[in-house]
């Protein structure tokens, strides 16, 4: 009976141990610049999937939505490292271009864009041979061309090494050496520093 009542409450500390608070929950130190070129710092909390940021000053909350963002910037104390952000045009459903919120992780001659946002996985438990729900964050990335045009990169190796053509066959050589995967948040970044380089 003791090693039942064990199992069932190490499972749930397991459970409790894997939920977690995303970025985009979280309030963060930052500014806000609006297309109107006034400057807001204080307090942040962004929602890159409904395209809003809220700020708080003094004991007031301002939600501006992304139309009306140029730019933000925050320290995101979950990853010891400030973040930018930039409001830009880009058709999300359709071919219209509405302004939408992309993260900037690699700025240069092809730019390194990302959305987060979080869906529900079923996770497998190893100790009820079961599974349950979480929620878990995932990211879509997006190039960024000289000209001002964003596709989306579909995680195909292929796709990325059309996007990076000009130096195609040493990024090849350099991710074979390296052991840097075409679908790794890090191994990606990477890539795109390398080519950066070389243009």
């Amino acid at each position: 009976m003791k090693a039942a009542v064990s199992a069932i409450f190490l499972t749930f500390l397991v459970h409790i141990g894997f939920s977690q608070t995303f970025p985009s929950e979280m309030w963060h130190e930052g500014q806000l610049v609006l297309v109107t070129e006034e400057v807001i710092s204080g307090v942040l909390k962004y929602d890159q999937v409904q395209g809003i940021v809220q700020v708080e000053v003094g004991e007031k909350i301002y939600t501006y939505s992304a139309k009306s963002i140029f730019h933000f910037k925050i320290y995101d104390s979950t990853a010891d490292s400030y973040r930018e952000f930039y409001s830009l045009p880009y058709g999300l459903v359709t071919s219209y271009k509405v302004p939408v919120i992309f993260e900037v992780l690699i700025e240069g001659n092809i730019t390194l864009l990302s959305r987060e946002y979080v869906v529900t996985k079923n996770i497998q438990d190893p100790f009820s041979f079961g599974s349950y729900a979480k929620e878990v964050l995932v990211y879509d990335y997006y190039f960024l061309d000289k000209e001002g045009n964003i596709t989306k990169y579909t995680l195909k190796k292929k796709d990325l090494y059309n996007a990076l053509s000009k130096r195609q066959s040493q990024i090849i050589d350099y991710m074979k050496t390296n052991r840097l995967r075409h679908d790794k948040r890090n191994d990606l970044i990477r890539v795109i520093l390398f080519y950066n380089a070389l243009i």
